[in-house]
């Protein structure tokens, strides 16, 4: 296999740069996190009693449900595809649905959404380097006031916050919450994060304080589990389903007759894009009527654009990042590929090319096991394996008819238990088991 070609002297020295930035930047919102963090008291929550003491939920309107996410669109990513629908479907469903995030830049910084459900925002996004991503902060010096001045306002029956070990909305949330909470973990974590072991006893009982938490795999609550000692029940993400009409048309400058493989995700080393662009220079050489696409911004674009040597440079085509032309490409590709390393806790973009009718080769990880059966619905292959995605993906090339098998039974399964229609109806059906637990619970104190 050709190793990545050398880089620039243009590309190191950019690097170099974006690298010491990114650390002094880092450093200071840590800082702020750790301040607010501090003046808002985080150490109260689970020690507070009288939070306990919700009022009674008011049965003659619908129940008005706040959904917690420090990403929403247009920060693209499974997150804020995960918050979106459910509150699109929580919406559908009759509530009064509320999604709490933060500011960002115009003309994004949208207060209605058209699908009926109100976003509420406080604080300014601004972004941060950690665990391999980009992930995002809210920013402001009174963020806590504004949290609670909402929360008291709003008047909720229940929150559902998404990642709620993520600074720092989630966790402020949490902390003034007057209504029942239900934590979402949505994240892999190999080993425990300094942090989680520095503050153990006060996340532990932080994780503790919710009425209900919810993961969306084993292998994503089985570390949470662990360290702080509570119960999850497991509710994966779910797919748009009605987003992948068959009758949609292949983008014309791709639809040429070359075989067309297809990645969609930031550009991040965590999301094995190396291993993709090698494993393509080997199916390159042995099927030259290929092309692959990657979908998706990153800080590591430039990177990846500049690693490869220029005959390979007009068969890689780097699109940046997309959301509404998506359907489209997926409707463009032969093959999907879903290269990611094993902090995956899920995987979005495999729920979505299993539900685009395409073939899929991804990686042989454990919460890929509980989505795909491998050799069934997608192939599989080892994530620092170039050779092996290479092996897949000319076997697919070769062989259309199993791709075609294949995909049938991936879209089968993506329909009957992955359609956000069915999980949020698993995600109410628990809520409510939630509500009713907690309304009994009562009853006995006053007895």
């Amino acid at each position: 296999m050709r190793p990545l070609a050398p880089l620039s002297f243009r590309a190191r020295v950019g690097y170099a740069i974006w690298h010491f930035f990114v650390s002094f930047y880092n450093a200071a919102v840590t800082l702020y996190i750790m301040w607010t963090l501090s003046i808002n008291t985080m150490w109260k929550v689970g020690k507070d009693p009288k939070r306990k003491n919700f009022r009674p939920i008011d049965k003659s309107r619908p129940l008005k449900v706040g959904i917690v996410s420090e990403y929403y669109y247009p920060h693209l990513g499974g997150l804020s595809g995960d918050v979106h629908f459910a509150a699109v479907e929580f919406t559908k469903l009759g509530y009064d649905v509320k999604l709490i995030t933060s500011n960002v830049a115009e003309p994004h910084n949208i207060h209605h959404s058209p699908l009926g459900f109100e976003i509420i925002r406080v604080g300014k996004s601004i972004p941060i380097i950690a665990n391999g991503s980009l992930a995002k902060v809210s920013f402001a010096w009174n963020l806590g006031s504004q949290v609670k001045k909402m929360i008291a306002e709003q008047k909720f029956d229940v929150i559902h916050i998404h990642c709620p070990l993520t600074p720092i909305l989630p966790l402020i949330v949490q902390r003034y919450a007057d209504c029942p909470t239900v934590g979402h973990v949505h994240t892999l974590l190999k080993s425990k994060p300094i942090y989680y072991r520095l503050f153990e006893k006060h996340l532990s009982r932080f994780m503790n304080d919710f009425e209900g938490n919810i993961a969306v795999s084993k292998t994503c609550a089985k570390p949470f589990s662990e360290w702080f000692k509570c119960e999850f029940e497991v509710i994966p993400n779910g797919v748009p389903m009605d987003e992948f009409n068959q009758n949609i048309p292949r983008i014309p400058k791709f639809d040429d007759g070359k075989t067309n493989l297809f990645f969609i995700g930031r550009m991040e080393p965590r999301n094995g894009i190396s291993v993709l662009i090698d494993a393509f220079r080997i199916v390159h050489r042995e099927a030259p009527n290929t092309r692959l696409i990657l979908a998706g911004a990153g800080p590591l674009k430039a990177f990846y654009e500049e690693s490869m040597e220029e005959e390979l440079k007009t068969h890689i085509h780097f699109i940046g990042p997309i959301l509404e032309e998506k359907p489209q490409y997926f409707a463009t590709a032969d093959i999907n590929v879903c290269p990611t390393t094993r902090v995956a806790a899920l995987g979005v973009t495999l729920l979505e090319s299993m539900a685009s009718n395409k073939p899929t080769v991804a990686s042989d990880i454990p919460a890929y096991h509980e989505t795909a059966e491998a050799g069934k619905e997608v192939l599989m292959a080892h994530p620092d394996k170039p050779e092996e995605f290479a092996a897949q993906i000319l076997r697919l090339i070769k062989e259309p008819g199993l791709g075609a098998v294949i995909a049938k039974r991936a879209l089968i399964k993506m329909e009957k238990f992955y359609s956000w229609t069915h999980i949020i109806a698993r995600v109410d059906e628990y809520t409510n088991r939630v509500l009713g637990r907690l309304e009994e619970e009562k009853k006995i104190k006053v007895l």
